[in-house]
């Protein structure tokens, strides 16, 4: 067979019919070093378009633009801390806010409670009268009890001026006598109030004269055995103004709560017609009336037939009854014979 051409012809050699020997090459080192050097700088080109290409494909990845530096986490972190810091305090201020207002409240319902028993109170004759009564009682103990100390004083003073010192022990019981008497017309007047009873007139003389006596026992007798002299006078003065200052407040008392207790007592008498007592004055009147246009017989005694009431009003027995009692008793008190 015939050697191959080239590009369709054939080589000059083989147009000759000769065949060369093949030609051996030789490479020397210093023609590899340039092609090891080529290959180095086409390897690093590589990887670089590679590493090109990569940046290519995640530099437009959003992660990039949403991730924090270092610094930024700190900054975030010191908000965050900040923020839940006012938190906290806002929470504190918030539990605090609502205990003071259940506090409030707590202590707006027990007063709530007490103006609403107060009022309850108020508008119950019974419970008010009760309450007025014990304030009314407690205030009227006081001025007994300073005249029962004036007078533990006072009956000394009294037995060394009439008596002196070493006088019988009768001389204690000059001035307790005025004051008992004293004591007793007070409680003449608290009994008289407490009845809704008039305090006589001269009950206030009788009281002034006591204690004008009881006043007299304690300081002139000292004073005539002893000398006036102005620091004993004012020091044996001083309880007898006390025992007249008590009977002064007791008569207040006497004044500022009989009105009251009028009013209460007034007011806890029954004032209004029960249901029965005015149904009964109506069928009187109609029965009146039917009487005059002598639609309802009278017998010779003046007494309505019990029986034409009922069939004239449709009542029952009962209210007929009744009627007709009211209107016997009306006529008896109109005319007694």
């Amino acid at each position: 067979m015939s050697a191959p051409a080239t590009n369709g012809h054939r080589t000059h050699e083989q147009i000759a019919g000769i065949n060369p020997d093949p030609i051996e090459v030789v490479t020397t080192e210093e023609d590899a070093k340039p092609a090891l050097v080529r290959g180095g700088e086409v390897a690093a080109l590589a990887h670089e378009v590679e590493t090109a290409r990569g940046l290519v494909v995640l530099q437009d990845d959003p992660a990039l633009q949403q991730a924090l530096s270092a610094q930024e986490r700190k900054a975030e972190r010191r908000v965050s801390e900040q923020i839940r810091r006012a938190g906290r305090d806002e929470r504190r201020r918030t539990a605090l806010a609502e205990i003071a207002s259940a506090r409030r409240e707590r202590r707006d319902a027990r007063w709530i409670e007490r103006a609403r028993a107060s009022k309850d109170r108020l508008l119950d004759p019974n419970r008010r009268l009760a309450a007025t009564y014990r304030r009314y009682l407690a205030l009227s103990a006081i001025p007994p009890t300073l005249i029962a100390f004036g007078v533990v004083f006072m009956s000394a003073t009294t037995h060394d001026g009439v008596v002196g010192v070493d006088g019988p022990w009768w001389g204690y019981l000059l001035e307790p006598m005025a004051s008992l008497l004293l004591v007793v017309s007070l409680l003449i007047g608290f009994t008289a109030v407490q009845n809704n009873r008039k305090i006589p007139r001269g009950l206030y003389a009788f009281d002034a004269g006591l204690a004008l006596t009881s006043m007299f026992l304690v300081v002139v007798p000292w004073g005539l055995r002893y000398g006036f002299d102005l620091g004993s006078t004012i020091a044996h003065l001083l309880p007898s103004l006390l025992v007249v200052a008590a009977v002064v407040v007791q008569h207040l008392l006497h004044s500022v709560f009989r009105p009251i207790f009028a009013e209460l007592y007034e007011e806890l008498q029954p004032s209004r017609l029960s249901d029965q007592t005015s149904d009964t004055v109506v069928l009187y009147e109609r029965t009146r009336r039917a009487i005059a246009a002598n639609e309802i017989p009278v017998s010779t005694s003046g007494s309505p037939s019990r029986e034409a009431i009922r069939k004239a009003f449709g009542v029952g027995k009962v209210r007929s009854q009744l009627a007709g009692d009211a209107y016997e008793l009306v006529q008896r008190s109109l005319d007694p014979r």
